[in-house]
């Protein structure tokens, strides 16, 4: 079965008192089912996030994935922008 295209996603820190954004970048790849890539690049107080799901993930995985960590204890106060 052929991989997925990556996926951009850019994560943002919406509260003062959330992780610093070396912190979460760690958390958010940490996070990452198996089988997944994912490429990032640190911004003043953001993410940028390409992930590439494992053959056969839904459209909608990244999306899905992304939503269930960032409700994770370790990454309140960061909220996905786009």
């Amino acid at each position: 079965m052929a991989r997925t295209e990556f996926t951009e996603a850019v994560v943002a820190r919406a509260a003062p008192t959330a992780a610093p954004p070396e912190t979460a970048v760690i958390r958010l790849v940490g996070a990452l089912p198996a089988g997944w890539d994912c490429n990032w690049r640190l911004r003043e107080d953001g993410i940028l996030l390409r992930v590439q799901p494992a053959a056969g993930a839904g459209p909608g995985a990244v999306a899905q994935w992304l939503a269930g960590v960032l409700d994770a204890g370790g990454l309140r106060g960061w909220r996905a922008v786009r």
